[in-house]
């Protein structure tokens, strides 16, 4: 895998992402810059499966495939991406490379079982490298880093639905939590009670709002956004109109019953006394 192209990759991923909000109503300069964006991507000929389930780049890109002048190219681009990835997943790039083999190696060969996919056995193995990396933290910052890695893991599902390769997630899910720790770590280091209520928080908040982990998972925020957000910041969108109406409702509780033990002081800044406070008590 190009560490050059993944850079590459992940850079026009972040450009053309800021666009996604917009995508139905985009400007003649953003048209543009989408089109040498996808020319860019295009160009680059060793994008390959492991580079495609790195980046995630496709989920951005599809977010195009309706747009009626870039659409064909985003659909072009996402198809030829989608045939080189089977091709890769089925051992064909290796077959074009390898030398023809003698007709009695071929019949041999038809009789074995097929290996399983290549892609699976290093998302594993990677995915055990990581988690074992785990275990030479400290045993809060561990115990952390599988908490989180369990949220990551309820997400998937879902994304899995949506079209995005399940090997890639499951290497994911472990990078993003190994990541957020990290950014635990940096944002209390030397402080280890707030370190612990800040990943307690993540971690109660996060199970609450998958979209939040979604967006996580692929990229669309950061890890040190994430730990710098408000536990307000980090509630859904239903959670947070539930707690804004819950807080206004208490404000107009307080209001009232100050307006009840004040209404003497309120009524003779109102020069309401005398005959007149008699007639308004009467209503």
């Amino acid at each position: 895998m190009s560490g050059a192209t993944i850079k590459k990759v992940a850079m026009l991923k972040a450009a053309m992402s800021k666009k996604v909000p917009n995508a139905d109503s985009l400007s003649d300069d953003e048209v543009e810059s989408l089109r040498d964006m996808l020319q860019q991507l295009d160009a680059l000929e060793d994008i390959n499966l492991a580079v495609l389930s790195k980046t995630l780049i496709g989920t951005v890109v599809s977010k195009f495939k309706k747009h009626p002048e870039i659409g064909p190219t985003a659909k072009a681009l996402v198809k030829k991406w989608k045939a080189a990835a089977k091709e890769e997943a089925a051992g064909g790039g290796a077959a074009k490379a390898a030398p023809k083999p003698a007709a009695a190696a071929v019949a041999a060969k038809k009789e074995e079982k097929p290996p399983p996919p290549k892609r699976r056995n290093s998302t594993n193995a990677a995915t055990a490298e990581m988690q074992e990396a785990w275990s030479s933290l400290q045993p809060h910052r561990s115990n952390t880093c599988r908490k989180l890695h369990d949220v990551m893991e309820k997400a998937k599902p879902v994304l899995v639905k949506q079209g995005i390769n399940a090997d890639a997630l499951d290497h994911l899910a472990v990078e993003r939590a190994t990541d957020l720790e990290a950014s635990i770590q940096t944002r209390f280091a030397g402080q280890k009670q707030e370190y612990i209520g800040k990943a307690r928080s993540l971690c109660f908040n996060l199970k609450k709002n998958s979209a939040l982990v979604t967006q996580l998972i692929l990229g669309q925020i950061t890890s040190n956004e994430l730990v710098l957000m408000t536990p307000e910041q980090l509630l859904s969108t239903e959670k947070r109109k539930e707690a804004e109406a819950h807080k206004k409702a208490l404000m107009d509780g307080n209001m009232l019953d100050w307006e009840a033990q004040n209404e003497d002081k309120i009524n003779e800044m109102c020069g309401i006394k005398g005959e007149l406070l008699k007639a308004r008590n009467k209503r």
